[in-house]
């Protein structure tokens, strides 16, 4: 058996140890560079939870689970934010300040020009408590 780090012939049996998160079969000289493994696993790829066991693939997971309606970014976007924003009686620097956005983003936001990501879409809806998502089948 070879040393899958130095590739050394090794006649005895060789130990496991944990290497930078890989787990080798390695000589007594290069397991002193890793952890060793007391036992040796027999499956290294475990299921991640007992739920998902014996279920094929693209199955659903619960027949009575209700699917999400696809959420889509309000039109009225921008003037709902300014509006709330000039409710609050705060101004772009200041709004920019408490959920730690630029100012400039602020602006261009309220203006239209430029449409929020799903992080900064989050952040304004908690601080203002607006809903900014809204079903597709509004629109349609």
């Amino acid at each position: 058996m070879q040393c899958e780090i130095c590739g050394r012939e090794v006649g005895g049996q060789l130990s496991q140890s944990s290497v930078d998160g890989a787990i080798v079969r390695v000589c007594a000289s290069c397991s002193k560079l890793g952890k060793p493994i007391s036992q040796p696993r027999s499956n290294q790829f475990r299921p991640v939870s007992r739920a998902f066991q014996g279920r094929p693939l693209g199955s659903p997971s619960r027949q009575h689970e209700i699917e999400d309606p696809v959420l889509e970014l309000r039109a009225d976007y921008a003037t709902m934010i300014k509006r709330s924003r000039e409710l609050l009686g705060l101004s772009q620097q200041q709004l920019g300040g408490k959920i730690n956005e630029k100012p400039s983003v602020i602006s261009l936001v309220e203006s239209g020009k430029f449409r929020p990501d799903d992080f900064l879409i989050k952040r304004l809806s908690q601080f203002f408590k607006i809903e900014l998502l809204v079903p597709l089948e509004e629109y349609e």
